[in-house]
């Protein structure tokens, strides 16, 4: 390293070549080799600058869990100075960099030696808001079966994981103190143990703003109750630490009762609720399993509920009492895990499982989803007089679990339970038998959504051709994505679909009346309101049918769309694609073609035209937009790499009217094509709802 270099990754990945090591880049760093960290600068004007950035990556490194340096080294590239660190941590957070020496370098492996002497010194980390999950999941790794109250002992005294010892006892004192907040600790306890542990349990942290949302339907329905000259018991039978309470009134408090199955989540309800409220269930933890969870705490099994039961029959008069339910109940789903590959759990055994069973619903198995166990309970078993629920929409849109009058909702962001993003309903249901069609929710966006139910699943709608196929629909579920309806023609690469999907067969007889069912599961929410809220629907029954320009362009997008998989290779030809004497051009001569189509079509043909001058263009084959994108607008070696060493790629038709930029444009084209053209009618039709 001669030169005076301009580029600070040029130079950085000089270094690392000339030295002959392959750092780590972890945290996007410039480099960690053993228990050393560089930061790398083409010229260092300020060492207290680059001192805090070394601490902002070693606490990045605590935060993942992953091995923290115990020296640092901050280099100056074109000065060719360096200042070398020795890093200390504290079982509080605190990181300090005692400086060593300053010195100069002329060749990378001026610091072989000094590596050398530090191979396998690190520094210890710590416990905190933002690495509790990854240490958690560090112990875990290894050790399979592990409870939370294993990982909790692992953080007061460490034995495997190299960190300083925990608090654990000052810390929940601490937020048992101030409740204003959502404390970290109390929300992390929810994510320790291993992910079955997690799947079973379905722990979703319910964040603060829609708690306070919940507790305000709670007030509403006191206020009812006490306004009629009623008194009420409040209930939760799957409370976790208590965070739906979090924002009761003492008065509130001295009427509720609380539950939960975990041992850990148990002893924190103890301290933050013991004294405060009526009843805490189970009284005893006499029953905790090795998993950390209480066997007399399982508000789904018999003996759990009889016990209930049998104590609001000796402490309350139900004619001068109500019920108010409230629950965030687990939402999983063990037939769901299993049709994804992934492990599942047993549910069969559960006793309200078996009593639910006894009755019949809109969706087959709809006792098999726990969440709805909890639903069906709260009305069935404990005739609760209100009941305020967290839960996706589906129990009542589109398997009609239950149907009561509807007070108050809101859509919550799935996304703010440390999951996926989504819509999980709000509610306050009073329990009075109601025919709703339709609810209106508010939102996040200080708007509201309205969800109409859903009667008729698309099944009803599909059928096989009884000609030759020209592809095949892949159709799953009723929420509109990816995975839940694949159109195909190579139909034996998908063995796994078929494990649990039928593959209709699509012919020149049923293929218009049929792709509409498909274009319909290719809908993209706007946004979370409509995640897991839309779904596909055959309560238009096949009136759409009748309206030919609707399932011409239908066609017309089928054929052009990304969506669309189908392929050609030399045993498979691709019939469902334009403009390319297929099997779909004869059906498109018989079309009526607007103006609307014709620039889609006209962009879709000049994309082909600049296809076939590509050396990676087969004349033998007939291409659709997804192989197109697949197999020639290609991406080829920069001869670049970047930080964690990958070869950088870039489009080798990425030129401005070239194929990337002409699928860019017929990409959106699309977009507006169907937001113009299809959509409105997919509702109108009721094949979304």
């Amino acid at each position: 390293m001669e030169k005076i270099y301009k580029s600070e990754i040029e130079g950085m990945q000089d270094f690392w070549q000339e030295l002959e090591i392959l750092p780590d880049y972890s945290c996007n760093t410039d480099g960690k080799i053993d228990g050393i960290l560089f930061e790398m600068k083409l010229e260092i004007k300020s060492y207290s600058t680059v001192e805090k950035q070394i601490k902002r990556y070693i606490r990045a490194y605590n935060a993942l869990a992953l091995p923290i340096p115990s020296k640092a080294i901050a280099l100056d590239i074109n000065q060719r100075k360096y200042n070398l660190y020795n890093v200390s941590t504290s079982k509080d957070g605190d990181t300090s960099l005692q400086k060593l020496k300053t010195d100069v370098w002329t060749h990378p492996k001026d610091f072989k030696n000094l590596i050398d002497s530090t191979l396998n010194q690190y520094s210890k980390g710590w416990i905190c808001e933002s690495s509790i999950a990854s240490y958690n999941n560090v112990y875990c790794r290894k050790h399979k079966k592990a409870s939370k109250e294993n990982v909790k002992q692992e953080f007061i005294n460490p034995q495997e994981i190299f960190i300083y010892p925990f608090d654990w006892d000052m810390q929940i004192s601490n937020e048992i103190t101030d409740r204003s907040y959502n404390n970290w600790l109390t929300f992390n306890m929810n994510l320790l143990g291993n992910s079955l542990l997690k799947k079973q349990l379905g722990a979703f942290f319910t964040p603060d703003k829609y708690v306070k949302i919940s507790t305000e339907y709670l007030k509403k329905c006191i206020e009812t109750i006490k306004s009629d000259g009623y008194e009420y018991v409040i209930i939760d039978t799957c409370a976790g630490t208590g965070n739906l309470q979090k924002f009761f009134e003492s008065e509130w408090l001295q009427y509720t009762i609380l539950s939960t199955y975990d041992y850990t989540e148990w002893t924190t309800l103890n301290g933050i609720y013991e004294g405060r409220v009526k009843m805490i269930i189970p009284h005893t933890n006499e029953h905790r399993n090795e998993k950390g969870l209480l066997l007399d705490g399982n508000a789904l099994n018999k003996e759990f509920n009889d016990y209930l039961l049998d104590w609001l029959e000796k402490n309350i008069d139900r004619e001068k009492c109500k019920i108010i339910m409230i629950e965030n109940p687990p939402f999983a789903e063990p037939q769901g895990n299993a049709s994804k590959g992934k492990e599942t759990f047993s549910i069969i055994n559960i006793y309200m499982y078996r009593e639910m069973g006894q009755y019949r619903f809109s969706k087959k198995n709809a006792n098999r989803e726990l969440a709805n166990l909890f639903i069906w309970k709260a009305f069935n078993v404990m005739q609760a007089d209100y009941y305020i629920v967290y839960s996706p929409i589906k129990y009542w849109k589109s398997q009609h679990i239950i149907d009561k009058t509807f007070i108050a909702g809101h859509c919550c962001n799935r996304k703010n339970f440390n999951a996926s993003e989504g819509c999980i309903s709000l509610i306050l249901w009073e329990n009075k038998d109601t025919e709703n069609q339709s609810l209106t929710l508010t939102n996040d966006f200080y708007g509201s959504t309205k969800i109409e139910k859903q009667f008729k699943n698309p099944s009803e709608l599909l059928i096989d051709s009884k000609n030759r196929p020209l592809a095949y629909f892949f159709n799953l579920s009723n929420i509109p994505k990816s995975d839940n309806g694949k159109l195909v023609n190579d139909i034996d690469n998908y063995a796994g679909y078929r494990k649990t999907q039928k593959a209709y067969r699509l012919g020149e007889d049923n293929i218009l009346q049929q792709l509409p069912l498909w274009v319909a599961n290719c809908y993209e929410c706007n946004d979370y309101t409509e995640m897991d809220v839309i779904m596909k629907s055959a309560d238009g029954g096949n009136i759409y049918q009748s309206d030919r320009e609707f399932l011409q362009k239908c066609f017309i997008w089928s054929c052009i769309s990304k969506r669309n998989v189908c392929i050609s290779n030399e045993n498979l030809t691709n019939n469902l694609c334009l403009y390319q004497d297929t099997e779909a051009d004869k059906l498109l001569q018989a079309m009526d073609i607007d103006d609307a189509d014709k620039i889609l079509l006209s962009t879709w043909n000049k994309l082909l035209i600049k296809v076939k001058t590509k050396e990676e263009y087969n004349s033998q084959l007939k291409y659709g937009l997804f192989q197109i994108d697949k197999d020639i607008n290609i991406g080829i070696p920069t001869g670049r790499k970047s930080k964690t060493g990958k070869m950088v790629m870039v489009k080798k038709y990425g030129n401005t009217d070239d194929i990337d930029d002409m699928v860019k444009q017929l990409k959106d084209k699309l977009k507006e094509y169907r937001a113009k053209h299809i959509e409105e009618k997919l509702f109108e039709y009721q094949l979304l709802k």
